[in-house]
């Protein structure tokens, strides 16, 4: 058994490679890179993305302590949510419907013990999420008008 030596490509071994055959492998590099930008759009439009919405944590705090307590009269207004939409009970999919209706009236949402809402996180203050209703230091225990992308400057005047 002999070895052969391998085959030098000749830009390699000192042989200078025709400007021809140069040109043409930069144009179809060139080619490629112009094609780049609608390929890789392609290639990112058939990758699933899910933007997770951040809630606010005073929020999210105040509502495991309500379930805590409420617990049981929770899961039978799911359940009763889940009936009134015609699923059959242990259903996954009534626990995605609002229970607040089937609530006893003294916990449903603004009543004297009602379900506390999930609100939103619009800013991060110390490393927690909070909506406008847990900022700290808000003067006077104001609202907070949170102004969105989608309001144009004449219905932000409306509102003063």
């Amino acid at each position: 058994m002999t070895d052969t030596p391998a085959k030098i490509p000749a830009a390699f071994n000192g042989q200078p490679v025709p400007a021809k055959q140069t040109a043409e492998g930069v144009a179809a590099i060139a080619g490629m890179l112009a094609r780049f930008p609608q390929t890789l759009a392609m290639v990112l439009q058939q990758v699933p993305v899910q933007t997770r919405q951040h809630l606010c944590a005073p929020c999210v705090i105040t509502r495991i302590g309500w379930e805590a307590v409420h617990g049981s009269e929770l899961k039978a207004a799911i359940a009763a949510a889940g009936k009134a939409y015609g699923l059959d009970d242990g259903d996954p999919r009534a626990a995605q419907l609002d229970p607040g209706p089937h609530l006893p009236p003294a916990l449903q949402p603004g009543g004297p013990q009602g379900l506390p809402p999930l609100t939103a996180a619009i800013t991060t203050v110390a490393g927690t999420d909070v909506c406008s209703e847990h900022i700290p230091g808000r003067p006077g225990s104001q609202k907070l008008l949170v102004v969105s992308g989608a309001l144009s400057p004449s219905a932000l005047a409306g509102l003063g």
